[in-house]
């Protein structure tokens, strides 16, 4: 079921980068905004309803993920595949709701002749209100619901108990295998929640300064093409950290990248439960680090 999120997070990703690529290449001329008022706002709708969309399934994905480990019972029930797809359905049209205000309220500014960059006209109130809005509900709150879950599973995947009931009936080599692969899940959700967390920052950080400072901040090109660059790394990261930390996901893109014919993994290895080698009655577990 996690691939389905894991899917719609591939796209919402894909489209930030695809339509990003007319709004970099203007900021790079820096000569304003060239391609006309609609594009302007449908191509900022376009980037905030896949940016909103992204930041929902990253917290789809995570809360899918606590449920799975923490409740593996109830997983069955409140995770199945149609609640999956329900979960998705709703997530673009509530991204698109939200960034509606982009139809509406973005414009092309004259500020210098010649020069007019697409940008959102508002008053200073209703323009902190938005932006705080903004950063409450797809910043702050993700961010924290993130973090207490991905706690919360980390001292599940780490209990000692855990490993205790594992080791009676799984070898020693083994038992280093499956510590080693939870403990690559977790060093993969920490990686997801900071690249989140880093790549936005410097947005909210800006808000907060010219809140609440008495000299406004002094924007350089210099510090625009960091902001630009750290608000893509969210969207240009995941498939890497997937590919660092997931064999599976490493597998699965050499064989779509070199058209290959899907190799058919060798089973695992049984393990006879606390010795029995009754031929009548062998209980057995398998284990295979891909699968934790």
């Amino acid at each position: 079921m996690t691939n389905l999120f894991i899917m719609n997070l591939a796209i919402s990703d894909f489209i930030i980068m695809i339509v990003c690529v007319p709004d970099i290449i203007q900021f790079m001329e820096n000569n304003g905004w060239q391609l006309g008022l609609t594009s302007c706002k449908i191509i900022r709708f376009s980037e905030v309803s896949a940016l909103y969309a992204s930041v929902m399934t990253l917290v789809s994905v995570c809360v899918e993920r606590y449920v799975a480990i923490i409740h593996p019972i109830r997983a069955h029930l409140l995770c199945c595949r149609g609640r999956i797809i329900l979960s998705i359905t709703v997530i673009w049209p509530l991204a698109m709701i939200f960034a509606s205000p982009n139809l509406i309220f973005h414009v092309l500014l004259p500020v210098a002749p010649g020069f007019k960059p697409c940008v959102v006209k508002l008053s200073r109130v209703n323009f902190l209100v938005f932006k705080y809005l903004e950063f409450t509900v797809f910043y702050l709150i993700p961010l924290l619901i993130q973090i207490a879950l991905y706690i919360g599973i980390g001292r599940r995947l780490f209990r000692p108990e855990m490993f205790q009931s594992v080791e009676p009936v799984v070898r020693r080599d083994n038992l280093v295998v499956t510590m080693n692969a939870r403990r690559g899940v977790v060093k993969m959700l920490i990686a997801g929640v900071s690249v989140y967390f880093i790549s936005l920052s410097p947005h909210q950080v800006l808000l907060f300064y010219n809140t609440f400072s008495q000299t406004p901040f002094q924007e350089t090109w210099t510090y625009l093409i960091f902001v630009n660059i750290m608000a893509y790394a969210s969207s240009a990261c995941n498939p890497l950290l997937y590919s660092i930390f997931s064999l599976k996901f490493r597998e699965k893109f050499r064989t779509i990248l070199f058209c290959r014919k899907e190799s058919v993994r060798e089973p695992s290895r049984t393990l006879t439960v606390f010795g029995q080698r009754n031929r009548n009655f062998n209980k057995s577990v398998k284990t295979d680090q891909t699968d934790l």
